[in-house]
Order: structure tokens, then sequence, then C-alpha cells
């Protein structure tokens, strides 16, 4: 019996997981060393500042990375970046940029 309600319980999950793909792919591609799930993002607007500084951000998250920080390249062709909390607030961990950006 318990084998069976552990099978429908997986079938359930995996069946929920099915019906939201979008979910499940959204950060499929980002590396391990970048991203824990939940803080990797499509940027809504990337900016060049005057001093060469780029500004990504994802509806209130807002990140700043110098012009020596390491740039990736998108997988997607779409900016993405990864953050993490620094106890002074968020900041970019990884950004991923379309070639030739």
């Amino acid at each position: 019996m318990k084998a069976i309600v552990l099978f429908l319980g997986l079938l359930l999950c995996a069946g929920a997981l099915l019906s939201f793909p979008h979910l499940v792919d959204a950060h499929s591609w980002y590396p391990k060393r970048c991203c824990n799930d939940m803080d990797c993002f499509p940027a809504d607007n990337v900016r060049r500042l005057a001093d060469g500084t780029l500004e990504l951000s994802k509806g209130p998250i807002r990140v700043r990375v110098t012009r020596t920080f390491p740039i990736e390249s998108s997988p997607d062709g779409k900016a993405h970046f990864c953050v993490w909390d620094s106890g002074f607030g968020l900041e970019a961990r990884c950004v991923f940029l379309p070639a030739g950006s």
C-alpha cells in the first residue's frame, strides 16, 4: 500500500512539473557556479553608463558591473544575470550577453 501511495505521489509531482515546462527549463542552462535555482534572471533592461559600467535589471532587481567584470556569452542570444546577497545588497555573480554586445 505504501508503495502505491508513493508511486501516485511521484506521478502527481511529475505531472505537475510537465504541466509547467517553462518553469522547469527556466534555469536549465545557467552554470551551477552562478545560480542557486532562484537567483538568475533574463534582464528586462541593459544599459551601459558613461564610465563603462553595465547596469542590468529585472523588475526591482538591479545590479551594476564594472567593465572589467567577466561577461559570458548567452546561449539564447538574450541578456541574463545572476545575483547573490553579499550582506551589503545584491551583487552580480554572472552576466551573460549576446555575442558581440
